[in-house]
């Protein structure tokens, strides 16, 4: 064993000494800490290998491997319903993983009653909490980074009510609003992961990732982000590494005292011992960082909105629907209607959105997308209420025809079947078969409007007026 500085100054070699013993309750503390970090550190969750079957390796792309580094945490012992996962009642799979590691650690303690001490096991499980730790928390960052985690918001959320969004999609869409900012973000998490990969930088790796960690449970717990929990497991991990430089840190920082740090790692000094290390780590490296970001670099599918799909060329915008007839009868506009259109949002990808007077679904899954098609890519509507049904639809340009889908999950079954053609640049007819069956005859006319949200500060923006 060798004493190391991790704070980067020339390590002091000593002579060998026989290592000191633990006291009672250190060595009890080792054995659940252990137990409960080989629990949240290892897949043992049944979903993790369902989804690892799952995936498309013909199609394998940053999502695939990104899943990998970040979808497993502590063993789930109950199957929580859907409404239940955004309560305190959510953190039981965790509470449950760290009283299976009490169990485990008293049983381990009467098995193993003449060990003396375990410096060589706390120095690699700290290895495994940090290298899962990092390449988790690398992972997520570079869905910031690049920056596509959250992305600027859509036409149609511009033109729907405040109050129809929830919390999860006011925060995020708040933070893809400011782009520099989110991309500041995942610089940050990046940054803390690699700082964990390596033994001299651990402990200021550990203190950033604990902190930066703490306020994404935070923010994801009262604004339901769904994620909560999990970040919750990575920031307790974050803080088992930290803990052994706390107290060298309380008495730099609080007591003013001088600090020689010198902590006890395993000797790697045998070849074989430095050649497994070395292509564990290199190989880990080489996948999870490297491999990962040229995966994101040059992924073009697009993830919260399907920017792969254009939609109709030189339509994208927000329409007033000036004339509507079902079976050849003119229904007049009435907020209360439930059958006629009131607007209709056309963004830059295969996505019509429909504002009328009917109930729906709220879609609440927390996703990204399932495959590379249009219709999987569900972000621009998850998380809104109101009256805005989104349809994703195929075109057929030669015979200008829209073949439109309910993008919604619980409403998938509804499609309508309308030719169109665009006698004016600003003006669109539809007609048609809508979804009930229906024929329709719709006029849109488009209201012409720049966003200060996309033009940006110092550039005038008259304002428009939009009923």
């Amino acid at each position: 064993m060798t004493s190391h500085n991790t704070f980067g100054q020339i390590p002091v070699q000593q002579a060998p000494v026989a290592p000191v013993p633990w006291k009672g309750y250190e060595k009890f503390a080792f054995r659940v800490t252990a137990a409960f970090v080989v629990l949240i550190c290892f897949p043992f969750s049944t979903r993790f290998y369902a989804n690892l079957l799952r995936i498309d390796w013909v199609e394998f792309n940053w999502n695939s491997l990104g899943g990998i580094a970040t979808s497993f945490g502590a063993p789930e012992f109950i199957d929580l319903p859907f409404e239940d996962i955004w309560e305190l009642y959510s953190y039981i799979n965790v509470f449950l993983t760290a009283a299976l590691a009490v169990g485990i650690g008293a049983v381990w303690s009467l098995i193993d009653r003449k060990r003396t001490e375990y410096n060589t096991w706390y120095h690699l499980i700290l290895i495994v909490a940090r290298y899962r730790l990092a390449f988790g928390i690398i992972a997520w960052g570079y869905k910031k980074f690049i920056p596509i985690q959250m992305e600027l918001p859509s036409i149609s959320f511009l033109y729907t009510p405040f109050a129809d969004f929830s919390e999860q999609k006011l925060y995020w869409q708040s933070v893809g609003i400011t782009q520099g900012y989110e991309i500041f973000l995942g610089f940050a998490e990046v940054l803390c992961g690699l700082l964990l990969l390596f033994r001299k930088t651990t402990a200021i790796g550990a203190a950033l990732t604990a902190v930066i960690l703490f306020n994404i449970v935070i923010a994801n717990h009262v604004y339901d982000g769904m994620v909560h929990v999990h970040s919750f497991t990575f920031t307790l991990l974050a803080v088992i590494i930290l803990w052994q430089y706390l107290p060298d840190i309380w008495r730099l920082l609080v007591k003013e005292q001088n600090v020689t740090p010198a902590y006890t790692h395993v000797d790697f000094s045998k070849a074989w011992q430095k050649n497994t290390r070395w292509v564990l780590k290199s190989t880990g490296i080489a996948i999870f960082v490297f491999f990962l970001l040229f995966l994101h670099w040059i992924d073009d599918l697009g993830y919260r909105y399907p920017h792969n799909h254009p939609g109709l060329k030189n339509t994208a915008g927000f329409y007033h629907v000036t004339e509507y007839k079902r079976n050849n009868k003119i229904i007049p506009y009435s907020p209360l209607d439930s059958v006629r259109w009131h607007d209709v949002v056309f963004e830059t990808w295969s996505t019509m959105a429909i504002r009328l007077n009917r109930l729906q679904q709220m879609d609440i899954e927390n996703t990204g997308r399932e495959t590379k098609e249009s219709i999987s890519k569900r972000f621009e509507f998850r998380g809104v209420g109101g009256g805005r049904h989104y349809f994703d639809y195929k075109a057929d340009t030669v015979n200008h025809i829209l073949y439109l889908t309910n993008k919604n999950k619980a409403h998938r079954d509804q499609k309508q079947v309308l030719h169109y053609s665009k006698p004016t640049e600003k003006r669109i007819v539809l007609s048609g078969i809508n979804e009930f069956k229906d024929s329709i005859y719709v006029v849109l006319d488009k209201v012409e409007q720049k966003y200060p949200l996309y033009e940006g500060r110092g550039k005038p923006v008259v304002a428009t007026a939009v009923d």
